[in-house]
């Protein structure tokens, strides 16, 4: 059951839904969801959107409306999140859900899995730019996490090669800390620390320490930290409301284009599936 199922109370009584006429079928779909979705005791509906509609070749006549709904968690500190889910019409019915007899499996998940919001434009801003120039040709966004090891394997290169290559790529940085890495919150808060204390390329050697802590105990990581990148960041230090406030921001900003893994990367604001847009961009700029 996906996370708007959990939440959020869709109010139809059989697996389709008749329209009625009169209107285009973007706007029926709308205001059904305007009049059906009911929040329940531990959740306030925000906002919603339809963020892309897209042909189903299997299914003649019909389309998939991807949504994305913003939610305040109640009982979360009114934590604000972004989830997305999506819904199929064709322009007289509508259906939650549709299953390939053959493999069982659910034609939304499959949507859901090649579908990212572009990166906006405000994105692109000067906190994030960590290497080459705001007025480059490629500009590159990634949201990733010290620890994860896909980022220490590709991250760091990437780190390199804008330094590189200055006049053609503008690297925007993002810290994305995972909760299956321990430690990442306190090393993230502890890298934010140093950064604006004027160390030098920090973020990089962040990652060419390659840490792997196995504890959120933020004293034994910020000795860990300290020992490796020879600096004296301290417990109070990370409890900076500017550095928390930051922190935050940047969780926010992932979670509201729906970044779900590390390294997610965006070139141009595009959604670089697989990293091979930025693969053959360091592949092609490599051999010149």
């Amino acid at each position: 059951m996906s996370l708007m199922s959990r939440l959020l109370i869709i109010w139809i009584s059989s697996v389709a839904f008749l329209f009625a006429g009169g209107v285009s079928t973007k706007d029926k779909v709308q205001n059904f969801l305007k009049t059906s979705i009911k929040p329940n005791k531990n959740i306030k509906v925000l906002n919603f959107h339809i963020a892309k509609v897209v042909d189903l070749k299997d299914v003649p006549g019909w389309k998939a409306y991807i949504l994305t709904i913003d939610l305040e968690l109640l009982k979360q500190n009114n934590r604000v999140i972004t989830i997305k889910d999506v819904i199929f019409s064709n322009g007289k019915y509508l259906s939650r859900a549709f299953v390939d007899i053959d493999t069982k499996k659910k034609l939304k998940d499959k949507i859901l899995k090649s579908f990212s919001p572009d990166a906006p434009l405000s994105y692109y801003d000067d906190e994030h730019l960590l290497y080459g120039n705001k007025n480059a040709k490629y500009k590159v966004l990634v949201f990733s996490d010290p620890q994860c090891p896909f980022c220490q394997d590709f991250v760091p290169d990437l780190m390199k090669f804008v330094k590189k290559h200055p006049k053609d790529f503008a690297l925007y940085y993002y810290h994305m800390p995972l909760s299956i890495h321990p430690g990442s919150d306190t090393i993230v808060k502890a890298e934010m620390v140093a950064q604006k204390k004027g160390y030098k390329d920090i973020d990089l050697k962040v990652y060419e320490a390659q840490f792997d802590m196995d504890t959120k105990d933020p004293k034994k990581v910020l000795k860990a930290f300290n020992k490796k990148l020879k600096t004296n960041i301290t417990l109070d230090d990370i409890k900076d409301k500017n550095v928390l406030k930051r922190f935050s921001d940047d969780l926010y900003k992932a979670n509201k284009i729906l970044v779900s893994g590390t390294p997610s990367i965006y070139v141009n604001g595009k959604y670089d599936i697989g990293r091979e847009k930025m693969q053959h961009l360091m592949d092609t700029y490599g051999l010149k």
